[in-house]
């Protein structure tokens, strides 16, 4: 293993008996299993020992194995008793050993496109040592599909890019993907795509990755333009159906082969619609498979749902069926788990959605799962095939009266957006904040860490419900969460997000005609385009927002707007304006008593200063900043300190700076903010330097880069720069 890590060229013959001996015999199997692909490739494309590729690095231990743990594994679950696809398995394998580095799976809604590709991913993990990468697409049925930039943003962070080097825009943050992985050995798989363009800005340049990409239709232009290989899976042989119903069903081998051939057959010798049949002969004798044979070849109890055989054959039928021999609750469990618009959903969604309590919610979503209608996704998480969505859905509008949907749709989207407030009076306890019903159902939090885990997990579902409230005309919600989730879009760093819904929020607030909510969306949307580097379109926002809060006398919202125009002007490069501004706003934070405001106007002012080349000025304004923070927002007296410190060192002052810079590093320890620590200590280091305390600047600089390493931040490279250039002096 010395010779590989350090460059020695071994023969391949050495490797697999190197590998045998460190891994083990099953280990070994594999590689033997593989040897005909490996010998026909050069000795340095056998796929890696995974290692540090940077070379030397002063990490500590524990961030280096925070480096390995951030290696994506996002494979789901294997199915259970895969039906054994030999031919396309091999098919695929000898694409694989042949370079393919693109590969479309077609076939029909539940043939199990996804099954057999997770399938051969999971064999094939040891030949992706840097990570396999998943994303559902949600293409087809009543799901709202994910976006290729939800899904790059999601990969990037999985590959432990830091959120402040992630982009804005489709274009730059495939860009920013293809570098990520351009020396990457990484599995991605594609599943449920609907059409091309889902998939295109998802595609690396780096052909030692392989992409599989599932669909129903065939993605030719895949094949066309992108060189993809192409399998299309059919329903299953007769013989495979009835081994996997046998193996589902747990059924002896000796019942009728008439019958049991007569249930696949009605099955359509679907994957999917063989095991929910399977579940649900299940513990049942043979007089039972043979009664339901017959009511299955009762044409008038066949219900109408599948207009096209092609998208899904007789599967209406074992989804009828299944669904009837449900118990009531679980029966409206399943129709009103169709109301949930995202990906999937929690037992607490369910609970609200049904309005019942946790313990009935949790009992019932298990007999859904039993039943093979549910899927669990996680701990208390549950999906549904998009087929058996779509007829949840049908038995929704056949089965509810209209106003049942109506209270339910009511239940589920005041659950999320109670939750959402209550995460938002945690992340930002100072801020305004959405008056929102009381919910049984919402969650409430301890700390800033677990409000926004929730936000982070429920992202794509939360904004699928702010579509779902514009759908259903609950204007009100349309407008009010979008606003409770802006804090979180702004701390993880989603802005095309946080637009957008702002967006969504300005038009459901024109409809209400409220003006109090259409400024508050306007300035949402202003601080959005300001993130998003359209300042022009900010400034606009916010005096819009700025003439209705004036027009309502709205003076909270007239001072927070006047200094959001005072940045949008800072980035205009208008200074004078921008200082006006912000001195109007100082003066309004101050007549209404809010220290908070007055705190960061003063920073703020202090800052225009600063680049206006008045000293003096921004020095006297930044130590009001602290005085007037103290005790109030911590957070704004940290960030005023460490400017303090700046502008102190660009004065050549080292001493003050880094009397500056120590006491916002004692704020920042006790907030426990972690990247303005690392922020702070790398900022110390200059003055350090400078007042001769090399050591001290070096001991900062190295738990600096241990943060920096930890979150995976772009300015580790600099802080590892720094401590080379410092450690030779």
């Amino acid at each position: 293993m010395n010779q590989i890590l350090n460059g020695g060229v071994w023969s391949i013959s050495w490797l697999i008996a190197s590998l045998a001996i460190v891994v083990g015999a099953e280990s070994a199997n594999l590689w033997l299993h593989r040897l005909d692909s490996l010998t026909d490739q050069p000795a340095d494309e056998i796929p890696p020992v995974r290692r540090n590729t940077r070379g030397a690095s002063p990490l500590p231990e524990t961030a280096r194995n925070s480096r390995e743990i951030s290696v994506p594994r996002q494979l789901p679950r294997p199915v259970k008793h895969f039906t054994d696809r030999t031919t396309e398995l091999s098919v695929l394998d000898r694409l694989h050993r042949e370079g393919a580095d693109l590969v479309t799976v077609s076939g029909l809604g539940g043939v199990g496109k996804t099954a057999f590709a997770v399938h051969w991913a999971h064999l094939n993990s040891a030949f992706f040592p840097d990570g396999q990468l998943y994303v559902n697409l949600h293409g087809y049925g009543p799901t709202t599909c994910i976006t290729a930039e939800d899904v790059l943003g999601n990969f990037l962070r999985a590959l432990n890019v830091a959120t402040d080097r992630i982009p804005n825009g489709l274009d730059a943050m495939a860009a920013v993907f293809r570098s990520e992985v351009s020396t990457r050995r990484t599995l991605i798989i594609l599943d449920n795509v609907e059409s091309v363009p889902q998939v295109r800005p998802l595609l690396p340049s780096n052909a030692q990755c392989m992409v599989l990409v599932t669909g129903r239709s065939g993605l030719k232009s895949l094949s066309a333009q992108d060189g993809a290989e192409a399998i299309v899976l059919r329903p299953l042989a007769e013989s495979d159906a009835l081994d996997l119903l046998r193996s589902v069903s747990a059924v002896e081998s000796q019942r009728t082969s008439t019958s049991m051939t007569s249930l696949v057959r009605h099955c359509g010798f679907l994957p999917l619609t063989i095991r929910i049949a399977a579940e649900y002969i299940r513990g049942h004798d043979a007089d039972f498979t043979d009664d339901l044979i017959g009511r299955l070849g009762d044409q008038r109890r066949r219900l109408t749902f599948f207009t096209d055989h092609r998208e899904g054959g007789m599967a209406e039928n074992v989804f009828s069926w299944s669904y009837e021999s449900l118990p009531p609750e679980a029966a409206r469990m399943f129709r009103l788990s169709g109301l949930h618009a995202g990906i999937d959903f929690s037992l607490l969604a369910a609970a609200a959605a049904s309005g019942t309590s946790l313990f009935e919610a949790r009992r019932v979503l298990s007999l859904l799962t039993e039943a093979s209608l549910l899927e669990k996704s996680g701990e208390d998480r549950y999906e549904f095939h998009d087929l058996v969505k779509a007829y949840a859905r049908e038995r929704l509008d056949v089965d509810e009266t209209a106003d049942d949907r109506h209270s339910a749709a009511h239940r589920l989207i005041g659950f999320y957006l109670r939750t959402a407030d209550n995460a938002d009076r945690i992340i930002a306890p100072r801020r305004r904040h959405v008056e929102a019903d009381p919910s049984p159902w919402a969650l409430t939090f301890e700390n800033p860490h677990d409000a926004l885990g929730w936000c982070a997990a429920e992202r794509l579902n939360l904004i699928a419900v702010i579509d779902q409230a514009v759908l259903l005309g609950f204007d009100e919600y349309a407008w009010k969460l979008p606003i409770a989730l802006i804090y979180f879009f702004i701390l993880h760093s989603h802005p095309t997000n946080r637009y957008n819904v702002a967006l969504i929020a300005v038009a459901a607030a024109r409809r209400v005609v409220d003006r109090y909510a259409m400024a508050w969306a306007e300035t949402c949307v202003g601080g959005a385009a300001l993130t998003l580097g359209r300042p022009s379109q900010a400034l606009e926002r916010f005096q819009t927002a700025l003439g209705l809060c004036e027009e309502i006398d709205d003076v909270p919202g007239s001072a927070n707007n006047l200094g959001n125009i005072a940045a949008a002007l800072v980035h205009l490069e208008r200074y004078d304006e921008a200082l006006e501004h912000a001195m109007c706003s100082l003066q309004l934070c101050g007549d209404l008593d809010d220290a908070r405001g007055a705190a960061i106007q003063l920073r703020s002012i202090a800052s225009i200063h600063r680049r206006l080349g008045d000293v003096e000025e921004a020095y006297r304004h930044y130590e009001a900043a602290i005085s007037t923070a103290d005790g109030v927002d911590l957070q704004a007296k940290g960030d005023a300190l460490q400017e303090l410190g700046e502008l102190s060192d660009e004065q050549e002052n080292h001493a003050a700076a880094v009397a500056w810079f120590r006491r916002s590093l004692e704020i920042r320890r006790d907030i426990d903010d972690r990247t303005g620590i690392a922020a702070t200590l790398l900022s110390l280091a200059s003055p350090l330097v400078a007042v001769g305390e090399i050591g001290s600047a070096l001991a900062g600089l190295r738990e600096s880069l241990a943060i920096y390493e930890a979150v995976g931040h772009s300015r580790a490279d600099e802080v590892r720069a720094l401590i080379e250039t410092l450690s030779r002096r």
